[in-house]
């Protein structure tokens, strides 16, 4: 099935609004200090993909859609004036007013549906960027049979820690199968081409880690970076989101790895896809931890695969060998330890 340039500029569209409803939200309700804020993420996220429901419900009414958010969690999670905000922001989006039963319904829009073609949406990718006023981004990806084939990441932030961010400090980085890849001021300028960069040394290459500690195995991260050689002086950033996976494919950085703490977790599609196909049309290359690719088939959750591994593609064979030795040395370690571990 041939993705147009019309799908394309129409899920741009589609993410640039939803970037302005969150940039809205964060301005009135996110204080830049404040630590613990739940309140206006959780209506943050469900504005912005009740909005982008609308959308897709207009412009592609046969299609599915895999979504994080849910209404039920919207009407039992959110008091009467939280919900009420939700309202207020996106009629102000939209033009018109939108009652509570259209916000569920544009909430669970196209979930029920089996089709050929499925849009992913991570309505706000990175809560703590998005409380931190750092990096986090709006996520729209579509799968055809499975596979991803194009990808929008609209991000407010994407320049937020350079050292002198430009006056619009968001950015636009989208791509479809067979088109190129491209990044652009989030509210309009002219597009550029990306690419993924030429980096050949493990040691030298930019390694890009979650901010959020807790999304990764720390330990099996530092085996990691012993066994590709990297020491103190080897570069590292820490950032929110799949703005990971558009700094990979603008050549920004060179490796991520992920694999959480937790044994059983799996990681949630919505977290990968738009960035997926971002990433291998700018020439990158995407696995799992063991260097399988990653199974889109299995719903909310990649079942079938474990962690993540996102390269500039000529990395990606150290990686995974590297991955391979961490992961033996693990085992060794705790072969000779008391007590029973169970391997992540």
């Amino acid at each position: 099935m041939r993705i147009t340039n019309h799908d394309l500029e129409t899920i741009k569209t589609i993410a640039r609004m939803a970037a302005s409803l969150c940039q809205a939200i964060q301005a009135e309700l996110v204080d830049p200090a404040q630590k613990d804020g739940r309140e206006p993420v959780t209506i943050a996220d469900y504005a912005s993909q009740a909005l982008i429901g609308n959308a897709l419900a207009e412009n592609y009414p046969d299609d599915a859609v895999l979504a994080e958010e849910r209404s039920e969690e919207f009407m039992l999670l959110l008091d009467d004036r939280q919900r009420a905000l939700v309202q207020r922001y996106v009629t102000d989006a939209v033009g018109g007013y939108v009652f509570e039963e259209q916000i569920c319904a544009w909430l669970d829009y196209g979930k029920q549906k089996t089709a050929t073609r499925t849009w992913v949406i991570d309505p706000i990718d990175g809560t703590k960027g998005f409380l931190g006023r750092r990096h986090y981004c709006v996520a729209i990806g579509l799968l055809v049979d499975e596979r991803p084939v194009l990808g929008v990441l609209a991000s407010p932030g994407f320049y937020s820690d350079d050292p002198n961010p430009p006056d619009d400090p968001g950015a636009l980085i989208y791509a479809r199968q067979g088109g190129g890849a491209y990044l652009e001021p989030l509210f309009g300028g002219p597009p550029q081409p990306i690419h993924v960069s030429s980096q050949l040394e493990p040691a030298r290459a930019m390694l890009l880690t979650s901010y959020e500690a807790e999304h990764v195995d720390r330990s099996f991260l530092d085996r990691v970076r012993r066994a590709l050689g990297r020491g103190p002086d080897s570069p590292e950033r820490q950032i929110d989101s799949q703005d990971k996976h558009a700094m990979i494919a603008a050549g920004i950085g060179d490796i991520f790895v992920r694999l959480a703490p937790e044994p059983g977790y799996r990681e949630k599609a919505w977290d990968h896809v738009a960035g997926h196909a971002i990433v291998e049309e700018a020439g990158g290359r995407i696995t799992d931890i063991l260097g399988r690719p990653l199974d889109f088939s299995t719903g909310r959750r990649l079942l079938n695969n474990r962690g993540v591994v996102v390269t500039n593609r000529y990395l990606h064979d150290a990686v995974l060998a590297a991955i391979r030795i961490s992961r033996s040395s693990r085992r060794r370690d705790e072969s000779q330890s008391p007590g029973d571990n169970t391997e992540r």
